[in-house]
């Protein structure tokens, strides 16, 4: 970045992720094709009062507005940046929440028009949301409750963490050796996923020992079962894959029994082969840590 670039960007990064959640809103605001001063009402009260904006200057909050309306009239509108919104929003929960916000903002004049109906659906796909996740969410948003809706399953999702947890733990046992290196790599790795901050440093640590403890002597196959009947959303079971497929590629070395495990893990949560290359995808794009490596063969 130019010293100019710095500047004047207000001490934010294109890559921060709550430009993408801009983005989202400023998207859903044009996709009728004419923005109301209710949704300038909505965004200028999202940005005054939600905890994730309250430590930026009102220089960087515009510098984000600026930032995020570029891209949509580069990429030609709304839709055309549903994939760049996705991928930009690294997290699960930032996900959620930018589908609420989203929401908000179609929502806030009280008028659904074709338009909107159809930037909320593409935006629902690009986000790989569940129809009930996603309903739960507009529903909430209807009924003046959508952030708290967020904030109940940043609740479920603390109280499943542990389990998503174990399952990478099977991941990075599936090539049928777990040393001390790998549980210091899985700590790393989880360090670089955001989801994992409804976790305390102290609890995630305790986790991950457990998990490691389970692991030991674990028949692979019967765990994964397990953790299928117990992460029954098929939401939890995408992104339980995406953690699981972050262990896969951290150490950069390709296993047979690791895809042989992925396999297995495919087939327990029920996702086919189109949501399996996604994860990947989605995997891939999560910050490296000092142990990247290559996807297995």
């Amino acid at each position: 970045m130019s010293f100019l670039r710095k500047m004047f960007s207000g001490g934010v990064e294109e890559t921060d992720p709550r430009r993408f959640l801009i983005e989202t809103m400023l998207a859903a605001m044009g996709a009728d094709g004419e923005i109301t001063e209710d949704e300038l009402a909505t965004l200028d009260r999202t940005l005054a009062e939600n905890e994730l904006f309250r430590d930026l200057s009102s220089d960087a909050r515009g510098r984000l507005i600026d930032i995020s309306a570029d891209a949509i009239g580069e990429a030609g509108g709304a839709m055309s940046r549903l994939d760049a919104i996705a991928n930009g929003l690294k997290g699960r929960m930032h996900q959620q929440l930018a589908y609420a916000m989203a929401c908000e903002i179609c929502v806030s004049d009280g008028q659904l028009p074709e338009s909107e109906i159809k930037f909320l659906d593409g935006l629902q796909a690009a986000l790989r949301l569940d129809d009930e996740t996603a309903k739960d969410i507009f529903d909430g948003v209807r009924s003046d409750s959508g952030l708290e809706t967020v904030e109940e399953r940043a609740s479920h999702m603390r109280e499943l963490m542990p389990r998503f947890v174990d399952c990478m733990a099977l991941m990075a046992a599936a090539d049928g050796e777990v040393h001390d290196e790998e549980l210091i790599g899985v700590r790393a790795v989880l360090g670089s996923i955001p989801d994992m901050a409804v976790l305390t440093s102290g609890e995630l640590n305790d986790a991950i020992v457990a998990a490691f403890e389970r692991v030991v002597d674990a028949d692979l196959s019967e765990s994964i079962n397990e953790a299928a009947k117990a992460i029954s959303n098929p939401t939890d079971r995408y992104w339980t894959t995406v953690y699981m497929m972050i262990i896969c590629l951290a150490d950069g070395k390709a296993d047979w029994r690791e895809v042989a495990f992925l396999s297995k893990t495919r087939d327990a949560f029920c996702l086919d082969d189109e949501l399996m290359d996604h994860a990947m995808r989605a995997a891939s794009h999560f910050p490296a840590t000092q142990l990247g490596g290559a996807a297995p063969e």
